[in-house]
C-alpha cells in the first residue's frame, strides 16, 4: 500500500511539473530562441553546464526547470528573462482548438478558456466563458481600458452597467468602448456560455 501510495504521488508531482511547464510554455519558447541562435540541443546544454537531456525534458515540455537552471540556458544564448517570457510562443499564422486544447484562465462556478496564448504580439483576444446559475464575474466590477463585444451562446446572463441592468439571452449581446464599469452575472436554471472578444489583449 505505501510503495502504490508513493508511485501515485511521484505521478501526480511529474504531472504538476509537465502543467507548469506547458502553461508558461517554456519549453516551446527555448526551442524558438536556441534554433534562432543556430544552436542544437547539445551545443546549449555545454555551453550552460547542464546535460543534453536536460535541455531535451525541458523543450519537450515535460519537465519545469528551475529559475536557476533556466537562467544558466538563456544566459548561454544569450536572451534575459524578460525577453524571453515577452516572445510568443507561436509563429503560426493560422491556430486551431478544440475545447479541450484553449488555455485555462479560472475553473470552477466561472470557468474562463482563452484562444492564442500562443502569440503574445496578437491585437485581438478571444475568451470562452462558462458561469454555473448564480455565478458571475464577481463583486467588483470589469473595468476594462480597450473594446470588448460579448455574444451570448447559451443561458440568460445579466449585464449591470451605468446603474441600470439588462437581461440577455441565446443570440443577444452587448459592446462596450472604453473604461466603462460592469457586472455580469448567470441569473438563469442553466449554465450560461458567452463569447468574449476584446481590444487590445489583456494578457
Amino acid at each position: 500500500m505505501a510503495e502504490r501510495k508513493k508511485a501515485v504521488v511521484e505521478v501526480t508531482a511529474k504531472a504538476r511539473a509537465r502543467a507548469e511547464a506547458s502553461e508558461l510554455a517554456v519549453g516551446s519558447r527555448l526551442k524558438q530562441v536556441r534554433e534562432a541562435a543556430g544552436l542544437s540541443q547539445r551545443e546549449l546544454a555545454k555551453r550552460a553546464g547542464v546535460t543534453n537531456a536536460t535541455v531535451s525534458t525541458i523543450e519537450q515540455e515535460t519537465h519545469a526547470p528551475s529559475l536557476a537552471s533556466l537562467h544558466r540556458l538563456l544566459t548561454a544564448i544569450p536572451i534575459s528573462i524578460a525577453d524571453f517570457f515577452a516572445l510568443p510562443v507561436s509563429q503560426k499564422n493560422a491556430l486551431f482548438y478544440n475545447a479541450d486544447d484553449l488555455a485555462v484562465v479560472s475553473r470552477g462556478a466561472a470557468d474562463l478558456r482563452v484562444l492564442g496564448s500562443e502569440r503574445r504580439d496578437k491585437r485581438l483576444q478571444m475568451f470562452i466563458e462558462r458561469y454555473k446559475p448564480g455565478a458571475g464575474t464577481g463583486d467588483d466590477p470589469i473595468i476594462y481600458d480597450g473594446e470588448t463585444a460579448v455574444l451570448v451562446i447559451e443561458g440568460t446572463i445579466e449585464v449591470e452597467v451605468g446603474g441600470e441592468t439588462y437581461r440577455l439571452r441565446k443570440g443577444g449581446g452587448y459592446q462596450l468602448f472604453g473604461r466603462v464599469p460592469y457586472w455580469l452575472r448567470n441569473v438563469g436554471k442553466t449554465e450560461a456560455v458567452v463569447a468574449c472578444a476584446c481590444t487590445p489583449p489583456i494578457f
